[in-house]
Formats: C-alpha cells, structure tokens, sequence
C-alpha cells in the first residue's frame, strides 16, 4: 500500500485532466452528468513507514498505518509498541513508548493508535534490524486519518 504525499517521485502519476463541454461567452464551463471531483486527499508531512529503513540516523517524520500494537506488561520494562504496515515481526517500522510515558497518552497506545495512518517524529534507530522511534512525548505522535486510505 502506498500513501499519498509518502509516494516515490517515480511512482507518482499526474492526474487525469478531465474534459469540458465548449460555452459561450462568461458562461462558466459545464460537464455532462459530471459531479465536482472529491477534494485530494492533504499529503501525509513525512516519509513513508515502508522507506524508513533508509532513514535510520536521521531525525525525520514517518507516516504509515499502524498494523499491530501490543504493550508489554510482563517484561521489566513494560514498553508499548506500535507497528507499522504489517503485524510483528513482519512490519516495516516501529514506534516504542517506555512505560513511563504512558501516562502522558489520554489513551492506552495501544488503543489510541491501532489501525490509524499516523506521524511519528523522532530519531530514526536501528533496533534488531528494523528502524524504530522511541516516543516518550504525545506531541510527536499525530493521527492523520481513523481509518487506512482505500487501495485503487
């Protein structure tokens, strides 16, 4: 699945211009049968989870759907994870609130943010392999959409 505004330039296509019917004079252009176009969806701010691998060591935006999401109560540290595009241990990218921070959150993470397209701000780690955000402030986590974007 690829995001808009996350899309590689070579995979970005323009959109189709649609055709108008001639008029007269100051009148404005009609279409036959034709409803306005649905407004465009606002490009997401960031990079898209998938391509975040490319980014560890930066400090960067990345946006994607949150797939899976567990918070891990019986481990010393209790950490909450998010991951994205596919459950774990197939995901692309992954964002880890410590346990200390769950409080900062009006919801439990875990509930908060499963399957919704959202930003994460952050230093860009390598952990076991995969790129990940530690997040310990609710402001660097941003809901974009509910629900993730229909596949054409």
């Amino acid at each position: 699945m690829i995001l808009q505004g996350c899309k590689k330039a070579e995979e970005q296509q323009p959109a189709p211009k649609a055709e108008t019917m001639p008029t007269e004079r100051g009148a404005a252009p009609s279409q036959p049968n034709a409803s306005p176009p649905p407004a465009p969806a606002a490009p997401l701010p960031g990079i898209a989870s998938a391509d975040a691998q490319q980014h560890i060591g930066e400090t960067n935006t990345i946006c994607g759907v949150v797939a899976s999401t567990r918070y891990l109560e019986s481990t010393s540290s209790k950490p909450t994870l998010l991951n994205f595009d596919r459950p774990f241990p197939n995901h692309t990218f992954s964002v880890m609130i410590p346990n200390g921070s769950r409080d900062k959150f009006k919801e439990p993470p875990e509930t908060m943010f499963k399957g919704k397209i959202v930003c994460v701000t952050g230093a860009i780690i390598d952990y076991r392999g995969k790129p990940e955000i530690v997040v310990d402030d609710p402001a660097k986590i941003v809901i974009q959409e509910s629900t993730p974007a229909p596949t054409p």
